[in-house]
């Protein structure tokens, strides 16, 4: 009886933390993958879609050459990189978390240079296959 009512709160946690997120869906579209892959060099596999994005987000983000985002800069745990277009931004951060060394990629969305970040996607990142020549 103790240890179920131990278990009890840890599945309740659980429970809840996997209800916060919202798992991948077609609303991941191409334009995101393409855009962090491109930046990062490294092959994206999203796994949580926040924020469904606009057909301006999706001409801005595929329209624009990987040229225009700013060097990755690294930062203690972190590596991130931005993209300002007009009064919108865009900014990419790669967070490498001590205990897995899986480096985690979410891309954030800025309308205003005073809005509060929209987070648009995350997801993994490994490293791209070479194909044999």
């Amino acid at each position: 009886m103790k240890q179920l009512r131990n278990l009890l709160p840890l599945l309740l946690i659980g429970t809840l933390a996997v209800a916060q997120t919202k798992t991948t869906s077609p609303a991941t579209s191409t334009a995101i993958v393409s855009v962090i892959e491109a930046v990062t060099g490294k092959h994206f596999l999203p796994d949580t879609a926040y924020a469904a994005l606009s057909e301006e987000d999706e001409t801005l983000l595929a329209k624009e050459p990987v040229a225009n985002w700013s060097l990755l800069q690294e930062s203690k745990d972190m590596v991130y990189s931005n993209l300002v277009i007009g009064t919108r931004s865009y900014q990419l951060i790669v967070v490498r978390p001590s205990k897995t060394g899986i480096p985690i990629a979410t891309l954030l969305r800025f309308v205003t240079a005073k809005s509060k970040p929209e987070p648009i996607a995350r997801g993994t990142l490994q490293a791209k296959e070479e194909k044999p020549k």
